[in-house]
C-alpha cells in the first residue's frame, strides 16, 4: 500500500491540532470548520476550551494540545468534502 495517503492524512491532522492548540493558547472561544454537505459549503463553529491559567508555559502548552488533540478525533470523519474512509483513507461518497 502506498504510504503517500496516510503521510497526507497524517499532516492534515497534525495541522488542524496545531492550528486549534494555537487558538486555546490565544484565549479564543471558537474555531471555524469548513464543511460541505448536499446543500454546499457551511461553516461549523467549535467552543474551545479556556487556556489553563496555572502552570508552567509547558504545561499550559501541553493542556492545549491535549485539548486539540480531543477536539480534532471528535470532528476527523467530518472533513470539507465528507467523512473519510479509515481503510483507504478516501473521501466515502
Amino acid at each position: 500500500m502506498n504510504n503517500s495517503k496516510l503521510n497526507a492524512y497524517q499532516d492534515f491532522v497534525d495541522y488542524y491540532v496545531t492550528d486549534i492548540t494555537r487558538d486555546i493558547m490565544k484565549g479564543e472561544s471558537h474555531y471555524p470548520i469548513a464543511l460541505k454537505d448536499d446543500e454546499g459549503l457551511f461553516h461549523r463553529f467549535i467552543p474551545l476550551p479556556s487556556p489553563q491559567k496555572a502552570g508552567t508555559e509547558t504545561q499550559k502548552l501541553t493542556y492545549a494540545r491535549h485539548k486539540a488533540q480531543e477536539i480534532v478525533e471528535e470532528i476527523k470523519g467530518y472533513g470539507a468534502v465528507g467523512p473519510l474512509d479509515y481503510a483507504t483513507f478516501e473521501v466515502k461518497a
